[in-house]
């Protein structure tokens, strides 16, 4: 491939920060509420360990494949035709999960923000901006993310810091009310937002220390648990039982932050610091699909297609679903589902067939022959 950057450990985390929290601190208190209760703040913490999974069996694939994409070896692992299809099926999720991350971000600035401008505006802008980003290449995009998200993370635990005196410590009682089983069927969804660490796979060819990698990757699943649980607990213990008839109800938690009249009309800035956010996000997975849509295609250098590819997320982004109502309802019945099969259980197959095929030729007296294919 064309792609020639290095990326460090610390970026590569930061990259995939985001990708977990970024979208999911609008929704999920509200898919979660809808099943775990007051207990909903547990949620995110049961289905992070999805998340650990996935990181471990992507870099352990890595480890028995250096330098590839899931893209690349899944051919190598399950053979020509099922490794494309295989590949296929992961690029279409990143494809539709895309198009939804997009279809949202424009719900949320033109339902809480600008109001008179037309969706497909707003959605075409914030796109055109990260199709020239990863344009520019894989470093350009983690320095983006090594200014931005270290921001995005302080300011949102600045803003869980603001919200204390207003949060009501009797929202919070009983715990486990109903047992565990509630908190487990609200880990459904958001382990899909965990699962999508998939996209490791997509920089790990290019991190030049390759020990740190899984580290790293388990860093940024506890970083991202942390965020979810502080978000989905601070929205809980401030609007209560309501949270889940909201469709945003850490933004609207964020509304209630007042001080003497005068530290107020915050959601302005928390609008700012959420783009920046989903701009990682959206960026960190328009450029897996056109990394990998490349690598599937045979084509040395992603570049040509971002632009295309780019044209077809904002299709994908109206033919998910018509409004906000339907995009919600898709997202808590089979996102989480749909993109945890893909996403986490893909992974593990190839895995699995992966080390069975290394004791075959182990016992035959050939060499797995991993690294003989770059």
């Amino acid at each position: 491939m064309a792609e020639k950057n290095t990326i460090s450990g610390m970026q590569m985390g930061l990259l995939l920060f985001p990708v977990i929290v970024a979208t999911a601190d609008l929704i999920v208190p509200t898919i979660t509420t809808k099943y775990a209760g007051r207990d909903m703040w547990l949620s995110p913490v049961c289905a992070s360990i999805v998340g650990f999974l996935t990181v471990y069996l992507i870099f352990k694939l890595h480890e028995l494949y250096p330098r590839q994409t899931i893209i690349q070896y899944s051919t190598q692992i399950v053979g020509a035709i099922p490794g494309k299809i295989v590949a296929f099926i992961i690029l279409y999720d990143i494809l539709y999960t895309n198009g939804n991350i997009l279809r949202l971000y424009g719900e949320f600035i033109v339902g809480s923000f600008l109001h008179e401008t037309p969706l497909v505006v707003v959605m075409a802008s914030i796109l055109l901006l990260c199709a020239f980003t990863i344009r520019a290449g894989l470093e350009v995009l983690a320095r983006a993310a090594q200014i931005l998200v270290p921001l995005l993370f302080l300011f949102y635990m600045g803003v869980v810091l603001l919200m204390i005196p207003f949060m009501k410590t009797e929202n919070f009682f009983p715990v486990l009310e109903h047992g565990i089983i509630p908190v487990l069927r609200g880990a459904l969804t958001p382990q899909g937002w965990f699962s999508e660490v998939i996209l490791f796979s997509f920089l790990a060819p290019f991190l030049p220390g390759q020990a740190k990698g899984m580290k790293a990757g388990f860093v940024t699943v506890i970083f991202a648990a942390m965020a979810l649980f502080s978000l989905n607990l601070s929205a809980l213990l401030i609007l209560g039982g309501e949270v889940g008839a909201m469709t945003y109800p850490f933004y609207t938690a964020i509304q209630m932050i007042s001080y003497a009249d005068f530290f107020e009309n915050f959601d302005a800035v928390v609008i700012a610091i959420w783009v920046a956010g989903a701009f990682v996000k959206m960026s960190m997975f328009y450029y897996s699909l056109s990394l990998g849509t490349a690598q599937l295609m045979g084509i040395d250098d992603y570049r040509p297609l971002v632009f295309p590819l780019g044209l077809l997320l904002i299709l994908f982004s109206f033919w998910t679903a018509p409004d906000m109502s339907t995009l919600s309802s898709n997202i808590a019945k089979t996102a989480g589902f749909q993109t945890s099969v893909i996403f986490s259980f893909l992974p593990l197959l190839l895995y699995i067939v992966a080390q069975l095929r290394m004791k075959h030729r182990s016992k035959t007296g050939n060499t797995y022959g991993a690294d003989s294919k770059k």
